[in-house]
């Protein structure tokens, strides 16, 4: 039991830390939006994506994904553990799958815009995007394998209950 309810806590984790990340991404684009005019392109969309992470991700750690949901999931288990791991080992082999392609993704995204800015001539305003980007492609990189490795250890634990 606990190793289900130490999966769905380190799930919650993921997103507040996303959330954070777009706390901290709205306090980097404020720094550089009052104190760097000349970084004003990189900051604006500093400000916007954390916007976005830590709206949809702060959200989403206390409304939808919140203690209480966790806690009925627990329940569930407790209820019909085999039946909660079987349907539960479905979701996650197709989570891994989705961390797998988004990493691709993200990584893709990351060294084409890597190219662009070696190999283009761009206006400032454009490598300031582009470099903001780079920085959140990086980041959800990062939080996508801890989620990943997360996800495999459970996948383990699941596995091993059902003696696959």
């Amino acid at each position: 039991m606990e190793f289900v309810s130490h999966y769905l806590q380190s799930e919650r984790l993921l997103g507040l830390s996303t959330g954070i990340i777009g706390v901290l991404s709205i306090i980097i684009g404020l720094f550089f939006l009052l104190t760097k005019p000349q970084f004003k392109a990189f900051a604006i969309t500093m400000l916007i994506i954390g916007t976005i992470e830590a709206g949809v991700f702060i959200t989403g750690y206390f409304i939808v994904n919140n203690e209480t949901k966790v806690n009925s999931k627990i329940e569930v288990y407790e209820n019909a553990p085999k039946d909660y791991l079987e349907k539960d080992k479905i979701v996650i082999e197709r989570n891994l799958k989705l961390f797998f392609i988004l990493k691709c993704i993200y990584g893709s995204l990351f060294l084409i815009l890597a190219i662009i800015l070696s190999k283009a001539t761009l206006k400032p305003q454009y490598f300031g995007i582009l470099t903001a980007l780079m920085i959140h492609f990086a980041i959800a990189v990062v939080i996508d394998t801890f989620g990943e490795h997360y996800t495999k250890n459970y996948q383990k634990e699941i596995n091993k209950q059902l003696n696959i």
